[in-house]
């Protein structure tokens, strides 16, 4: 978080230091004194929403249970977003069914009515919402929203921005908002100190707003926790140079810190966001017959861009104060009255009732007289007065026809011309504001829609704030009223005729696409070009037809997805997807589908924003196969509504040695299930593979296992050994063959977490949720709860999962040295678990895990594994050696696991990281009865049998467990193979019966064997 904080010892003489984003000389994304509570985006990971919706709290959800989809917020373990088939919930009122509906979906995670602040009804022409906001102690939690909506009495969908179980944090008591504002103005306010410049305020002037809790990250041994800081919320006002700015202003009263900064000016070319305005008188109109005083007032315009030429228009809702009543022409400039006499020297003004112009201050004015017949009249003012004049009241009316029960802009907005400055607009608050020509750029009021791009401003504010919230994010607000020129100029290019040099415009929408997030610069017209493509790319793909495209649009607009602060443009984005797709819905069940669906879904792909992935990709790693045999991989997966409308294939990726490249082949399918047969190579081969989904846009999702497709910091693909039989191993348990591991070495630092061989307690968030487990529960042997090589181990299982894991630098787990080269073709395999990440883990995936090489006894090393991807799981890596290093009689790994420190970040980088290692096998090619020459495998077969003092089962998978059970189903064995896949059974003291083994068979199949025991 960017902050600027205070020094509580000395504030009688308190200074701030400004971040870096504060220069004196502004660059295109920085406004210097924006404070942003989040730097950058978070891109949606798919790993942590499979996570999320794997875990049991969502699963014992009725909603879950309901077929209900859930979206997941990205920093904490609270839905996001749930909606699913269309649900009728009890409750007599829109607040009781709302209320419902959240312990519905909710409950499971923290919701509680009591914390529930305002609730309000909003009611529109498809959907009715019911918003509520949350509280603590009587104030408001920021950033805090919930909503829930419906379709006549169905539930169709949940927003949750909620903080369960938030604990506040106390004030300082020697922070007075007194001394923070004398320290603002020391840093912000021209004339102070060697403040000079116009990135300075003048004018400084402030608005207390009131207190409130803001919902921060806090850690407790090692885990991330939601603590409520004391937010003091202030308006900082004044002008930079000529620019007035309205700077909304959040002072942590905790720490003296500025967590959040930002200029409620919109600006044509700068920063800001909405502002809380203030609402105007309407003036009354009337609607009369034609009656003998009539006519048409009009203005010489520029229509559209100021290097057009100027036409004669009606002035649209013009006041004319005739004989004490004021009459109002109508939308072409026509009026009609009941006078039936001339009226000479009629003050006429340009001001109607949806803008007054002003000039300096002055609004135009001309003595008019009206005779009783048709008069043909000319409006008072200049072409620039006139041209704003009317694209002001076209804007409105555009906006009433889409919006027909919103009247809150029903009154003459102050329409400044020829302000103080050049090359840019503005919206206050209160008025829309233009430049004169200067500086190489026009007279800003003669551009139609950059006027419809600052009323569209207005349009936003005041919208919101009749649904009582703050359009707060300024990529949303730019976007948004864009879309509103847009969509009245029919247009795809923001401001032609800018310049006074060419007609190119500032913006435009046909061509190159930007894109989420890679697209993202933190600069709120740059950013908001993405949400706003969207819509028009959409608009383009229904056939660019308007009267498809603001249905949507304003079905979707109360959705509020706009009151995320800065920075967090994802959620909103992906928000205004759902809505919109929900706005297309026909019969209450958006997960059947939609009639526009693929149009909608390819407008807002082409720019970045997607739901997250809700494929749930079923795969069983082959793991052995025998030489010159076919692999067949198989997965299966239901593809369910967004993404079955551009679903494009299952593919299959695999190599057979780490530096090939990827084959890449789409898998047959045959309705959920996937196959692909990968052709028989020889023994000794390695083949690493993957699967992930192709959409027709060319995105990727589901890759299995997660992240194994990426070539930096990825994940480990699966392996299959192909003709091979274990030759040496070490299981920590009954294995050794490798000799004595080196561990906590002198070269270490880490204070916790240092690698030893224990049998595993494991850790969790929650001993209830299996899916919140960090460090292993058990090995990985099968059969056994024995001992693994583990980065410190927990007292107690609900110790907490920061508990023991790795701090404070890095531990060291070493190997023998291992000699090679009696083996033909050695391959290397461990099994190994690595998190870095967990759901509620401070700095997540900022340590490594790396796992290093030697062929010459630890003289030079190279990586083998070196990546910041967790996979919390027990998860195999396999390599053939000679693939990566020569084979020697000095070979040696090196298994390290980190938690490094930065100083000055949040807990100086500290992250919860918990590593283990086991099972770590070296494989060579089969031999003898495992696998012949042609690597045919034997079946599973027991000899002798009958049998009366021994029994060998042979054909086994070699280390896997055999399981032995009577014709009761009563274990009597439990057992595990050697190298070759045999074990031996005693049998001398078993009941005289018939008796079943099973296990998995050398082709990595599961297997059964009949064996008799006789006397």
């Amino acid at each position: 978080m960017n902050r600027v904080t205070f020094s509580v010892a000395f504030f009688s003489a308190m200074t701030l230091a400004l971040p870096e984003s504060a220069a004196q000389n502004p660059e295109f994304n920085g406004d210097p004194w924006e404070i942003r509570l989040i730097q950058g985006a978070l891109a949606p990971s798919d790993e942590a929403q499979r996570a999320f919706r794997d875990g049991s709290v969502w699963h014992q959800t009725e909603a879950a249970q309901a077929g209900w989809r859930v979206q997941a917020h990205e920093n904490r373990v609270v839905p996001a977003r749930l909606y699913g088939p269309g649900v009728v919930l009890p409750g007599d009122s829109p607040e009781s069914r709302a209320l419902a509906a959240w312990e519905w979906t909710l409950g499971g995670f923290g919701f509680s009515g009591e914390a529930l602040g305002e609730v309000r009804v909003a009611r529109g022409s498809k959907h009715d919402r019911v918003f509520a906001t949350q509280e603590l102690d009587g104030l408001p939690v920021l950033g805090a929203k919930l909503q829930a909506k419906f379709r006549g009495d169905r539930l169709v969908m949940v927003g949750s921005d909620w903080w369960p179980y938030l604990q506040p944090v106390a004030a300082d008591p020697a922070l007075t908002q007194d001394a923070v504002l004398q320290a603002l103005e020391a840093d912000m306010a021209v004339g102070q100190g060697e403040n000079t410049g116009t990135t300075y305020l003048s004018d400084f002037g402030h608005e207390d707003l009131g207190m409130a809790w803001l919902p921060v990250q806090a850690a407790q041994e090692g885990q991330t926790m939601w603590s409520a800081h004391p937010i003091w919320q202030v308006e900082i006002q004044g002008r930079r140079g000529v620019i007035p700015v309205r700077y909304l202003t959040w002072i942590d009263m905790s720490t003296g810190a500025v967590v959040l900064r930002q200029n409620q000016v919109m600006h044509e070319s700068g920063h800001g966001e909405e502002a809380k305005t203030r609402r105007m008188g309407h003036v009354p109109g009337i609607t009369q017959p034609v009656l003998p005083v009539f006519g048409q007032l009009k203005a010489n315009v520029h229509p559209a861009y100021p290097y057009d030429d100027q036409e004669a228009m009606g002035m649209p809702h013009l006041e004319l104060p005739l004989n004490g009543t004021s009459y109002f022409t109508d939308s072409e400039g026509l009026f009609n009255t009941d006078v039936s006499q001339e009226v000479a020297d009629v003050p006429v003004q340009l001001r109607g009732l949806f803008a007054t112009v002003f000039t300096n201050g002055v609004t135009p004015l001309q003595p008019t007289t009206f005779v009783n017949d048709f008069n043909n009249l000319t409006a008072p003012g200049n072409v620039k007065e006139t041209s704003a004049y009317r694209s002001t009241n076209m804007i409105h009316d555009h906006m009433r026809t889409w919006l027909p029960e919103f009247d809150d802009l029903d009154f003459s907005m102050p329409v400044n011309i020829d302000v103080a400055g050049e090359c840019n607009a503005f919206y206050d608050g209160s008025s829309i504001n233009f430049y004169d020509v200067g500086g190489g750029c026009n007279a800003t009021s003669l551009i139609a829609d950059v006027v419809y791009h600052e009323y569209g401003h207005a349009i936003n504010d005041f919208f919101y704030q009749s649904y009582f919230a703050n359009f707060s994010n300024g990529a949303m607000n730019e976007g948004y009223a864009d879309l509103w020129a847009m969509s009245l100029g029919d247009i795809a290019e923001i401001g032609k005729g800018f310049y006074t040099d060419n007609q190119d415009g500032i913006r435009r929408y046909d061509i190159d696409p930007k894109v989420y997030p890679e697209d993202i610069v933190g600069e709120v017209h740059a950013d908001g070009e993405i949400i706003c493509g969207a819509w028009y790319d959409t608009h383009l793909l229904l056939g660019g037809d308007w009267a498809q495209t603001m249905p949507l649009f304003v079905d979707a607009f109360p959705g509020l997805q706009a009151t995320v602060p800065n920075g967090f443009e994802g959620q909103a984005y992906t928000d205004v997807l759902l809505d919109v797709l929900q706005a297309d819905d026909d019969d209450d069940d958006l997960l059947n589908g939609t009639p526009n669906a693929a149009a909608i879904i390819e407008g807002f792909d082409i720019h970045g924003i997607r739901l997250f992935s809700y494929v749930d990709l079923e795969h069983t790693p082959v793991e052995f196969t025998p030489a010159e045999t076919t692999v067949t991989v198989e997965a299966e997966a239901n593809i369910v509504f967004p993404y079955v409308t551009y679903f494009d294939s299952m593919r299959l990726h695999y190599r057979l040695t780490p530096s090939a490249p990827w084959t890449v082949v789409p898998m047959g399918q045959d309705n959920n299930l996937f196959t692909h047969d990968i052709p028989g190579v020889a023994a000794g081969t390695v083949i690493e593979y993957y699967i992930d989904i192709l959409d027709v846009f060319g995105g990727i999702s589901a890759t299995t296992p997660v992240a194994a497709d990426k070539a930096v910091n990825g994940n480990l693909p699966n392996y299959v050994l192909v003709g091979v039989e274990p030759v040496l191993r070490d299981d920590l348990d009954e294995y050794a063959d490798f000799g004595n591991w080196d561990m906590d070495l002198p070269t270490d630092n880490a204070t916790t977490g240092i690698w030893a061989a224990e049998i595993p307690v494991g850790s969790m968030s929650d001993v209830n949720d299996p899916s919140t487990v960090v460090a292993p529960l058990q090995d990985h042997t099968q059969g056994f709860f024995g001992f693994a090589f583990i980065t410190g181990l927990s007292g107690e299982l609900g110790d907490g999962i920061g508990a023991n894991d790795v701090d404070g630098g890095h531990t060291t787990l070493v190997s023998p040295v291992i000699d090679l080269t009696p083996y033909e073709n050695p391959i290397m395999t461990y099994w190994r678990w690595y998190a870095n990440a967990p759901a509620t883990g401070a700095n997540p995936a900022s340590d490594w895990w790396q796992v290093e090489i030697t062929n010459d006894g630890g003289n030079t090393w190279q990586y083998l594994e070196n990546t910041l991807q967790q996979d919390i799981s027990w998860r195999r890596k396999a390599f053939r050696v000679a693939d990566v290093i020569e084979p020697t009689d000095a070979f040696q790994m090196r298994f390290i696991a980190s938690d490094s420190t930065t100083l000055g970040e949040y807990l100086d980088g500290g992250s919860l990281v918990e590593a283990a290692l086991d099972d770590i096998i070296l494989y060579d090619l089969g031999s003898g009865d495992d696998v012949g020459e042609t690597g045919a495998v034997p079946a599973v077969h027991v000899l002798p049998n009958p049998a009366s003092l021994e029994a060998t089962l042979r054909g086994w998978m070699p280390g896997s467990s055999i399981r032995v059970h009577d014709l009761q189903g009563r274990e009597v064995a439990l057992c595990r193979t050697n190298g070759a896949g045999q074990v031996r059974l005693d049998v001398s003291t078993w009941p005289v019966g018939v008796y079943s083994a099973s296990g998995w068979d050398g082709r990595g199949e599961q297997a059964q064997v009949r064996l008799e025991v006789v006397r």
